[in-house]
Formats: C-alpha cells, sequence, structure tokens
C-alpha cells in the first residue's frame, strides 16, 4: 500500500473511533467532534509527511492543513467564547 491510501484509512478510522467513543459517552457536541479529528488529521499529515522528496500532492496536503487550522482555531475560538459568555 502506497503512504496515501494508509493516511486515508488511518483518518477514516480515527473519525470511527472518535464518533463510536462520543456516541458511548452521550457527547452529541459537533465541535468536540471536530476538534478531535482535526488533531488526528495533523498527526497523520505529520507522520506521513515525506522528508526527501515533493511529491504533486504534498502541495494539496498543505491547502487542506491550511484550511484545517483555520477551522480548528474557530472551534478554539467559539468553544472560549462559550465558556466566557456562559
Amino acid at each position: 500500500m502506497r503512504k496515501r491510501n494508509v493516511a486515508s484509512i488511518t483518518l477514516a478510522a480515527w473519525m470511527l473511533a472518535v464518533s463510536g467513543l462520543m456516541s458511548m459517552l452521550h457527547i452529541p457536541d459537533l465541535k468536540m467532534f471536530m476538534a478531535t479529528i482535526l488533531v488526528g488529521f495533523f498527526i497523520i499529515v505529520y507522520i506521513f509527511h515525506p522528508v526527501f522528496s515533493k511529491p504533486g500532492y504534498i502541495r494539496n496536503i498543505h491547502r487542506m492543513a491550511a484550511v484545517c487550522t483555520v477551522l480548528f482555531g474557530l472551534v478554539i475560538v467559539l468553544r472560549i467564547l462559550e465558556l466566557v459568555s456562559g
């Protein structure tokens, strides 16, 4: 298997594990789910990032990581605002 395939399967398994754990613990919070999914995505991108070569798909991974960073920041800001206001 190629690294891209393993990374996709790992991310899908991580998402299923997190959703299963959150459903068993009765946590229906979508923001928490997105935050944990994005943390898993960042870890997978860091682990599978090529060191000595620059394949063509790496540019798309950097763009996706940038978008996920913005989403993660948004989730954190919304969580902080929720704690401050309530």
